[in-house]
């Protein structure tokens, strides 16, 4: 058995290695330049092999298949926390992380007369059935009574059904005097669902309302008994935050994570060491040692083994941005595995594909995961994206902040008004680019890609591929490196280089009639005017290209 990270604490003040303050820095320069620089690889080494003395250590499951998990011994807010850093370690990896049973029914359940709130209803059902009924109007609350008794453990889930599935809901667990001792509301995207651990012998009532009180729709409630045993176990009956496996020799047989549910402060939110943690302890569970040779406390650079050890690089690091004085890099919090992990776990797992659509990310971002969310938190955050299809946009319009955006794998940028905070993964290739008002710096990669700066100085590389290149508003330097290039403007007084290939460029306002004059011989797309004002020069780019030169 391995127990690993007992009593980290960054956030305390009293913790002789914590966090002093998220501005700060130290000044260890000499010995910073000490310590070797590690690439990522040799990161992901350190992480899998390394910190357990050459071994590898990792369920016997590779990326596409299933792990079961048992939430019953948290609180609310910890399965909360839990499900979205179980989903975020699924977005890298491939493995399915399944809480629920995925057996039928034995019996459903049907509303027919209103079901009443709370211990009024009439309505009653049993473990392993399911109960589906409707909130007709504003204002509606069913309620369903189940007998429970002490020490099983059940989970309760709430899905929208039917013709009008309810959207935006709340899901209760009421004991026998109708007070409320469970409550759960889908947050970030996650599962509307109570795992529990029956307290006492009795009647419960589970009760559905709307979120806000006035949503209406179908629904079904499915009540089932967790497995007899999971891989991976959750807990928080312990102090502190910590993780162990066992094993058969190199294959893990099961994992338990115990973070207390005071940790950090114990909040139910993204941005914040809480969350952090299960991060961090769920990639111990799957396998992942420390991103150095520590346990328990760490100080930089005293117990670092190279230079670039810190949270940018790993969720599995001891080491805040801001402590670490070789990185150029903002305090955040972080909310995914970082570029080191990812490699780590394909390595442990394999590689899949994710997020194959077309998706953004930054201002309206489109994923449905926890990142669309990123911009709005309140406290800084740190992320990285795997992606490895579709067409994908990296939206940063929204600020005025000098911003660096580069979309080059395995490279941070400098975006939302922090340094080195956002990440792109070995594999993941983004096609647009889009920063705003300051004066900035976007980089593209070998794609076809499509830059675009809005207003400010700024400066552009499309690196290579056949790219669109647009400076926007104040005086830009825009290059469209190698490859065949459309390279504009935009107002101001602008330095334009076509690079390497047959380019084209333009000095102010790209317009419909002017690529018409320049190449006759093509025939615009019907949505050219809208490509048009909505900045996409790359999609009508290609367009040119494949119809007048028969250039793909």
């Amino acid at each position: 058995m391995c127990t690993i990270c007992a009593s980290f604490t960054p956030w305390d003040p009293d913790c002789p290695y914590a966090k002093p303050d998220s501005d700060a820095e130290t000044d260890n320069a000499a010995l910073d330049n000490s310590l070797p620089v590690y690439s990522y690889d040799q990161i992901a080494t350190q992480l899998t092999n390394g910190y357990w003395g050459g071994n590898d250590y990792s369920f016997n499951v590779t990326t596409g298949g299933t792990l079961t998990v048992d939430l019953t011994g948290l609180t609310q807010d910890g399965q909360e926390m839990a499900r979205l850093a179980l989903q975020a370690w699924t977005d890298v990896s491939g493995i399915a992380f399944q809480e629920f049973s995925t057996a039928a029914p034995t019996a459903t359940v049907l509303e027919g007369a209103d079901a009443g709130q709370g211990t009024s209803t009439a309505y009653s059902m049993s473990v392993g059935q399911d109960f589906a009924g409707s909130l007709g109007t504003a204002g509606d609350r069913d309620s369903v009574a189940v007998t429970l008794s002490a020490g099983r453990k059940v989970t309760i889930k709430l899905e929208g059904d039917g013709g009008a599935p309810l959207d935006g809901a709340v899901i209760r667990l009421l004991d026998s005097s109708g007070t409320v001792i469970r409550e759960a509301d889908g947050a970030h995207g996650m599962d509307t669902a109570i795992a529990l651990k029956v307290p006492t012998s009795g009647t419960y009532y589970i009760e559905v309302a709307g979120a806000t009180g006035s949503e209406t729709g179908d629904y079904r409630v499915e009540l089932r008994d967790q497995r007899a045993s999971s891989n991976i176990t959750f807990d928080d009956n312990n102090s502190g935050a910590y993780a162990q496996f066992w094993i058969s020799g190199s294959t893990i047989t099961r994992s338990t994570v115990n973070i207390d549910d005071s940790w950090a402060g114990g909040q139910n939110r993204i941005d914040g060491y809480f969350f952090q943690t299960y991060l961090h302890e769920i990639g111990h569970a799957l396998g992942l040692g420390h991103a150095g040779n520590y346990n328990g406390s760490a100080s930089y650079p005293f117990d670092a083994d190279y230079a670039n050890d810190s949270w940018q690089a790993s969720v599995m690091s001891y080491f805040y941005q801001t402590e670490n004085s070789f990185i150029d890099a903002s305090f955040a919090y972080v909310i995914t595995p970082q570029i080191a992990d990812i490699l780590a776990i394909h390595n442990l797992y394999g590689t899949p594909e994710a997020r194959t659509g077309n998706d953004t990310y930054g201002v309206g971002g489109t994923t449905g995961s926890h990142l669309d969310q990123a911009l709005s938190l309140s406290n800084p955050v740190s992320y990285t994206v795997f992606d490895t299809g579709g067409t994908d946009v990296f939206d940063f319009s929204g600020f005025a902040d000098d911003q660096r955006l580069d979309l080059r794998e395995e490279n941070f940028s400098d975006l939302a008004g922090l340094v080195g905070n956002i990440g792109i993964a070995r594999g993941t290739v983004i096609e647009y680019g889009v920063t705003g008002t300051g004066n900035d710096t976007l980089i593209g990669n070998d794609a076809g890609n499509g830059l675009s700066a809005g207003g400010g100085s700024d400066t552009l590389n499309g690196g290579g591929g056949d790219d669109a290149v647009d400076g926007g508003d104040g005086n830009d330097s825009a290059s469209g490196g190698t490859g065949r290039d459309m390279v504009t403007g935009g107002t101001g007084d602008d330095t334009l280089d076509g690079g390497d290939g047959g380019d084209l460029m333009i000095g102010d306002d790209v317009t419909l009639a002017d690529l018409i004059a320049l190449f006759p011989d093509w025939t615009p797309p019907v949505n050219a005017e809208d490509l048009i004002s909505e900045g996409d020069y790359l999609t009508l780019w290609e367009d040119i290209l494949a119809d007048v030169f028969a250039l793909a």
